[in-house]
């Protein structure tokens, strides 16, 4: 019974760990998960100035990767659903295993905005999908 007891404690304090650290990268993709076969890290920035956004994302394959492609998406909160801005979408790929995709918007009215990235990142003929999420800026 008393190892019972110790396991649950040993069990606890590591879900107390994965909670803290997935509270500490908030919405943006701080690392990638382990699940992942391909891909190393995926993350989005947004930075916003005089109403123009400044969408950066990066992907990073392992030495297997032979190609990554990216979809990046500008997108604006209504409610509590996102919408993609006019003109915010943008399409990068690269036959390495690092990926930048940098892309600006103008004219941005007020309101909450985010960039998402969705990867595709290729180890010959197979692939897995990654999706990046910017923390989200307000104007």
């Amino acid at each position: 019974m008393r190892g019972g007891a110790h396991m649950k404690r040993r069990i606890s304090a590591f879900m107390l760990i994965i909670t803290i650290l997935s509270t500490l990268c908030g919405v943006t993709v701080c690392a990638v998960e382990p699940r992942y076969s391909y891909t190393t890290t995926a993350t989005s920035t947004l930075y916003i100035s005089s109403n123009t956004a400044y969408c950066k994302s990066k992907a990073r394959g392992k030495t297997t990767a032979t190609k990554i492609e990216a979809v990046q998406y500008l997108e604006k909160k209504s409610g509590s659903k996102w919408y993609v801005v006019t003109d915010g979408t943008w399409t990068d790929s690269v036959n390495d295993s690092l990926l930048i995709v940098s892309n600006n918007k103008s004219g941005l009215t007020s309101g909450t905005y985010r960039v998402r990235t969705v990867f595709t990142v290729y180890s010959g003929s197979d692939s897995e999908k990654v999706t990046a999420i910017s923390k989200e800026v307000t104007i």
